[in-house]
């Protein structure tokens, strides 16, 4: 290994989740055979849960994390009588309900994250929707919601090794079908209050491969993969916090 700086390397911050990633990129060619292409691509395109933010599901994740240990995750169901025929009445729900929370706030700005879900395998129309604790109590959200139905909440990390990605997973789990969520539909919507918390990613160049990872944090994760090509390191912990979680 040279002194000159080789691997380009990206580390994302969002409330106690850190991601990097350190990389040797190989070039690819219109020259390269089909093996030299695939091997490169191993490099170049890593799955998808060992990126910093390439995917929807990275971006939610970081979205999520940014609630620290305070979030909590409602599921907001309408009953017969309320139930939303179409998305856009889903819609025009969710934004009446939306009123009501600021009013509640006072008009002062919250972090929010909310999904709707169709009505996929006979399930009728619902809302997830994270809040963080200090802005609203469960009580609230309760006395809010006047579609009937039921409002069940639980912590955005049920326990000390769960992660964010978990939600991140499930709020991404169903694609929009031109039906029950229209084609081009943003299913999941983050407030602007929360996108503005997410810090700058960081780049920059290094001589080392090496991602250390704190030896106090509540979980992590690695990945790596090298080969003739080039090389790339992913690593990925949730530092240590506050409570917030079951179990």
């Amino acid at each position: 290994m040279t002194d000159r700086p080789q691997w380009h390397c990206v580390r994302q911050r969002a409330g106690p989740l850190v991601k990097e990633c350190r990389a040797l990129r190989p070039r690819l060619s219109v020259h390269d055979t089909p093996y030299e292409r695939t091997e490169k691509n191993k490099i170049l395109r890593p799955p998808r849960d060992s990126s910093v933010c390439r995917s929807r599901m990275d971006r939610l994740e970081l979205q999520l994390a940014l609630f620290g240990f305070e979030g909590t995750v409602y599921t907001l169901t309408f009953d017969a009588e309320h139930e939303p025929k179409r998305f856009a009445d889903v819609r025009k729900a969710w934004r009446s309900f939306l009123r009501r929370l600021k009013l509640r706030r006072g008009g002062q700005p919250f972090d929010y994250a909310y999904l709707i879900e169709g009505r996929h395998g006979g399930h009728r129309y619902h809302i997830h929707l994270c809040l963080r604790n200090s802005d609203f109590r469960a009580e609230d959200i309760r006395s809010l919601w006047r579609y009937g139905g039921s409002v069940d909440d639980e912590p955005l990390l049920r326990h000390p090794r769960d992660t964010y990605r978990r939600t991140a997973k499930y709020w991404c789990k169903e694609a929009t079908d031109g039906v029950a969520i229209p084609t081009g539909a943003r299913t999941w919507v983050t407030s602007r209050s929360l996108r503005g918390k997410l810090p700058p990613t960081e780049l920059w160049r290094d001589c080392s491969s090496r991602i250390a990872i704190p030896d106090n944090v509540r979980c992590a994760g690695r990945y790596q993969t090298e080969n003739a090509f080039g090389a790339y390191y992913y690593a990925w912990y949730i530092l240590p916090g506050g409570g917030g979680e079951t179990g």
